[in-house]
């Protein structure tokens, strides 16, 4: 069956839930298919997590902390289902200082300009009245799931707790496999993908980055051993030409064509940290993003001013890419950036 009578569906869409139908397949590549997105989706999504914390007069996890209603094992249970979205690539520490009577959540924590809190009301404890709770939050990025047994990072404080960190913003996935009627044939398939997410990644984004993952792992098996059946026998055998239209062999140097470029994630542009981060908080993830802006549009970026833009159009140019329209923006771009 040809590739490109594949069609999908987004059936329903919202931040934390989605459906998505891909038809027709034929007839058991539906369970392949579904199977392979389920695995990864559930294990390999980058994501982000509380992965550790410290509290003012804690020294274990077994104690209690006066004026709290919860005991410590009850507040690290709560930390590790808080939804977090980090822009740096590197560890963050946050603050918390309150004071009761409150119900403690995340729109408590002091904020940070690379930290959100999809969440804001995310519960973290009761705190009774006359007394205070002092804490600080270290938030890694990273996949799947780390238990708390883990190695120590050297990074924390002797009296910080770790926190069983679920990275993976995938809550849940299941999938079904139909029966799909196309002209006179009734054998195909049809998959149901429903994706399930703690809303800091979409579903549609988490299917993507699950497809992404598994076309890379296949796209460097079939490029290896299309170089090693070129130097058997059996390549020798089959010739030049015939070697050019195997499709088995013929299709694993694709990826240097405009769209697959477009298609690359913006850190493959090897900008700096700020620049990166930026493009990130305004919602640029892929490099193809960049085409659907004009300069003036990519400085009204928040903390965007024109030495990041003028790195941005240098990396561009390697790639053969150009942006469009007037880069002579306000000065107030150039004071926030330096």
């Amino acid at each position: 069956m040809e590739h490109d009578r594949y069609e999908i569906i987004v059936e329903e869409s919202a931040p934390s839930y989605g459906k998505i139908i891909i038809e027709p397949l034929e007839r058991g590549y539906g369970v392949t298919l579904g199977n392979a997105l389920r695995r990864v989706l559930l294990s390999s999504i980058k994501g982000t997590s509380i992965t550790a914390t410290r509290v003012d007069g804690v020294l274990h996890e077994f104690s209690t902390i006066p004026g709290v209603t919860e005991d410590v094992i009850e507040l690290l249970v709560n930390l590790k289902h808080i939804p977090v979205r980090s822009y740096s690539s590197e560890f963050r520490c946050l603050h918390l200082e309150v004071e009761g009577p409150k119900e403690v959540t995340a729109a408590d924590i002091e904020p940070d300009s690379e930290v959100e809190f999809v969440d804001p009301a995310a519960r973290i404890c009761m705190l009774e009245e006359g007394h205070k709770l002092s804490m600080d939050f270290y938030i890694e990025t990273g996949t799947g799931y780390a238990p708390i047994d883990r190695p120590r990072p050297a990074y924390l404080p002797v009296d910080a707790l770790l926190v069983d960190a679920i990275f993976s913003p995938v809550k849940r996935v299941k999938y079904e496999v139909q029966d799909k009627r196309l002209g006179q044939r009734t054998d195909y398939d049809r998959l149901v993908l429903e994706i399930w997410t703690n809303g800091v990644v979409s579903p549609q984004l988490a299917m993507l980055q699950a497809c992404r993952i598994l076309s890379g792992y296949f796209g460097v098996i079939a490029k290896t051993f299309s170089e090693r059946i070129r130097n058997t026998e059996e390549g020798n055998a089959l010739g030049d030409e015939e070697l050019a239209n195997n499709d088995f062999l013929g299709t694993v140097n694709e990826p240097s064509s405009d769209n697959a470029i477009l298609s690359r994630p913006v850190r493959d542009l090897e900008l700096s940290v700020r620049s990166e981060n930026c493009l990130l908080r305004g919602g640029v993830h892929l490099i193809g993003d960049l085409l659907k802006y004009r300069r003036e549009d990519l400085l009204k970026i928040r903390n965007l001013g024109k030495v990041s833009l003028a790195e941005i159009e240098q990396k561009l140019v390697n790639f053969g890419i150009y942006l469009t329209g007037d880069a002579n923006g306000s000065d107030d771009y150039d004071k926030e950036e330096k």
